[in-house]
């Protein structure tokens, strides 16, 4: 797989690991860190195949900071909180359109960043980012819709990323995988404990999401179920991987973006 680590005109900052005492209540011996690497096991996406997946970038001091997002509006996308905390709006920008890392399509800058009230470590890891100019829909543009609902356990759902490869910078082109939903009691089960913010997606072991794949959509029945959080014990474990619950935390989204809530499935 081409990689992109010979065009990046400046560094690439990697997100640390940390312990689990300091995100989510698992076992003690359990590290838990945000995504690292590429999606493991990942499929080079088509042109048009995923027209919701938006890069967001924040660049200053020489770096830029990679994540993920998803198209809910012409002037919103979804992103995790820990993507948008602690800097200024004009620090980020996304890029739609193209399935080339940080090349082709349209770049747009940040006019407004909103995070959950009620963000803390990877609990409700969600945030809004409003855009400066609307985007303009196409067919390689368009929102994914709002889930309003749970789905079934097992339903496959897909998951999109631009991230980072082990040999060093990020996946040339888009990256998908394919993970499957898991209830609330069954992810209790798999990782002792969970937030009822969040939810966790089923994967083998060597697959599933890394660096810079955090705040990236997963999406399930053509509507949007989760947002990229955490990963628990490796990138290619067989455990769990973490998201935001857009269901949950559906209210929020809605009182704060202008989502087409009569399109939202």
């Amino acid at each position: 797989m081409a990689l992109a680590n010979n065009r990046l005109p400046i560094l690439l900052i990697t997100f640390a690991v940390v312990t689990a005492c300091s995100a989510i209540d698992v076992n003690e011996s359990t590290i838990l860190g945000r995504p690292q690497s590429r999606i493991h096991g990942g499929q080079n996406a088509a042109e048009g195949q995923f027209p919701y997946h938006v890069l967001v970038t924040r660049k200053g001091d020489g770096y830029i900071t990679v994540c993920g997002g998803a198209i809910i509006s012409r002037n919103y996308v979804l992103t995790a909180a820990y993507c948008a905390n602690g800097y200024s709006p004009s620090d980020y920008s996304i890029r739609a359109g193209t399935v080339k890392f940080n090349s082709g399509g349209v770049e747009i800058q940040v006019a407004e960043v909103k995070i959950h009230p009620q963000y803390s470590a990877y609990n409700y890891d969600i945030a809004l980012l409003r855009l400066s100019s609307p985007l303009s829909f196409n067919d390689k543009i368009k929102p994914v819709l709002l889930a309003s609902r749970d789905l079934p356990e097992g339903t496959p759902a897909i998951i999109t990323g631009w991230g980072g490869v082990s040999s060093g910078g990020l996946a040339d082109q888009l990256q998908y995988n394919t993970e499957y939903t898991l209830n609330h009691d069954t992810c209790m089960e798999r990782l002792n404990t969970i937030q009822d913010s969040m939810r966790c997606l089923a994967k083998s072991a060597g697959n599933g999401i890394c660096d810079s794949d955090t705040g990236g959509p997963a999406v399930a029945n053509g509507v949007l179920i989760g947002i990229s959080s955490f990963y628990v014990n490796a990138c290619n474990s067989s455990l769990p991987n973490g998201f935001t619950d857009v269901v949950y935390s559906r209210d929020w989204i809605r009182a704060n973006s202008d989502a087409d809530c009569s399109c939202s499935a």
